[in-house]
């Protein structure tokens, strides 16, 4: 919200954050395959909204009302604060780009504001959620994986020391139409979804592919170019292929790095002081939302301090 808009206060925000997370997951939920039959059956997209059965089509364009003023309103807000003066002590892709608009009046203004406008709203949007999945989804890894959380803290700690958290500095020295297809004609419109689960747990490119093993990408310490990057599936593929990815991977990058760098997080106890660790469970499919888990997170000996920063 801050690099998009340049707002700060998050509390003050709270509208956006809200309206944005229930716009995603309208998104979500209306992208998984078949949810509705007009996906099978496009000539149904003809049909009137107030036809017996077109209730999709209501659902669309109230939802696309609400898309649009999702768009509108926080670039209007951001444009608002500009003109008063009040600007964020941090860049942000609005401050960007509303400096470069043309004066109001000048007849490309309306088209490139707009284009500013969905930018901004592609910048926020696009990460809302996928971030916070992946974050979930190391936090889950680290309960269950004690053994290698303690070989990164050593990583960590060898690399930045105990008196400050990581920087993004620091990654450079932390290792880190119609077609055919395989005989399969594929008519031009054709939705085709990658598998990108069956990439990354091919056991022909990734030895042992069920076991979490962070290590597999590294030999001698430094990144093996010999094992292909996950990112090649992580983002998409082609012209599709997420334009922001450089950005998630540098937020990414300094969540894990700086939850190394200051706690230890740990599977939960019973009453009999065993370990229960928590499971892998999808409650999303379409964006691989977890369901919610427990663990436990402390602050490591000495790093109190950070906790500030």
């Amino acid at each position: 919200m801050r690099i998009a808009y340049g707002f700060e206060d998050a509390q003050k925000n709270q509208s956006l954050i809200q309206d944005v997370a229930r716009l995603i997951l309208s998104f979500t939920d209306a992208a998984a395959p078949g949810k509705y039959l007009v996906s099978s059956f496009p000539m149904l997209k003809h049909i009137p909204s107030w036809f017996p059965g077109a209730g999709f089509k209501r659902h669309f364009q109230a939802l696309s009302k609400e898309f649009d003023m999702a768009v509108w309103s926080p670039f209007e807000d951001a444009k608002q604060n500009f003109s008063l003066g009040k600007r964020s002590g941090h860049p942000s892709i609005a401050a960007g780009l509303i400096d470069a608009l043309p004066e109001e009046g000048q007849p490309n203004r309306p088209k490139l504001e707009e284009l500013a406008r969905h930018v901004c709203a592609a910048s926020y949007f696009g990460g809302y959620e996928t971030t916070s999945i992946s974050a979930a989804c190391f936090f889950l890894a680290l309960a269950n994986h004690p053994e290698v959380q303690a070989k990164a803290h050593e990583e960590i700690d060898s690399v930045i020391g105990p008196d400050r958290l990581p920087l993004l500095t620091d990654r450079e020295v932390l290792p880190t139409e119609d077609d055919e297809y395989d005989g399969y004609f594929i008519p031009k419109g054709t939705m085709v979804l990658p598998n990108n689960w069956a990439m990354m747990h091919d056991p022909q490119v990734f030895e042992n592919p069920f076991e979490f093993n962070p290590e597999r990408y590294l030999k001698d310490g430094k990144i093996d170019r010999s094992v292909p990057d996950a990112e090649f599936a992580a983002f998409g593929h082609g012209r599709r292929m997420c334009p922001g990815r450089q950005f998630s991977n540098d937020g990414l990058f300094l969540i894990v790095a700086s939850i190394l760098s200051v706690f230890s997080v740990s599977a939960p106890k019973d009453e009999a002081g065993n370990p229960v660790f928590p499971k892998l469970e999808i409650k999303n499919p379409s964006i691989a939302t977890l369901v919610p888990f427990k663990c436990d997170i402390t602050a490591r000996p000495g790093r109190e301090a950070l906790l500030g920063d």
